[in-house]
């Protein structure tokens, strides 16, 4: 005897089936929303290292190119900086255009020290850019339960 054989014989489905699959079918399809959200907040929008700060200058008064390394698509390296300025790259001979092709001398360089700087152009908010200062790996609140939250599905 099978089991939709057997459940006819008792009755059919009751009142106490119906409520317990409404019960566990109502968070399954919450969770699946939840996850299919994530496809639109969890974009990682185009990021560089923050340049290491420069005596007597803002972030703003020193050019990229003399502060993060370039890859080979001419764009800045999302987790490199350099060690120090290279400002010999901003020379009138073409060493600038030489360090945008990524054929300029390979200068020591380090991790993201102080944190990442994004580019808001396609995205302004997600939950990557929602990061709090001192959030980086390596620092003492990463990791925190209160600070980033990632879903391990």
């Amino acid at each position: 005897m099978s089991f939709v054989e057997l459940l006819a014989r008792l009755g059919g489905m009751g009142r106490f089936q119906v409520t317990y699959v409404a019960a566990l079918a109502i968070p399954l399809l919450m969770l699946a929303s939840h996850n299919l959200l994530q496809n639109f907040t969890a974009g990682v929008p185009e990021h560089h290292c923050r340049p290491r700060p420069v005596a007597n200058a803002t972030a703003a008064d020193v050019p990229l190119v003399v502060s993060i390394p370039w890859d080979g698509h001419h764009r800045p390296q999302r987790c490199r900086r350099y060690v120090e300025p290279q400002w010999h790259l901003l020379d009138a001979n073409g060493s600038a255009s030489a360090a945008a092709n990524g054929t300029a001398t390979a200068a020591a360089t380090e991790p993201c020290h102080d944190g990442w700087m994004y580019l808001e152009g396609i995205f302004t908010d997600t939950i990557v850019t929602e990061v709090r200062e001192g959030d980086s790996p390596g620092s003492p609140g990463w990791g925190n339960p209160s600070g980033l939250v990632v879903d391990l599905w």
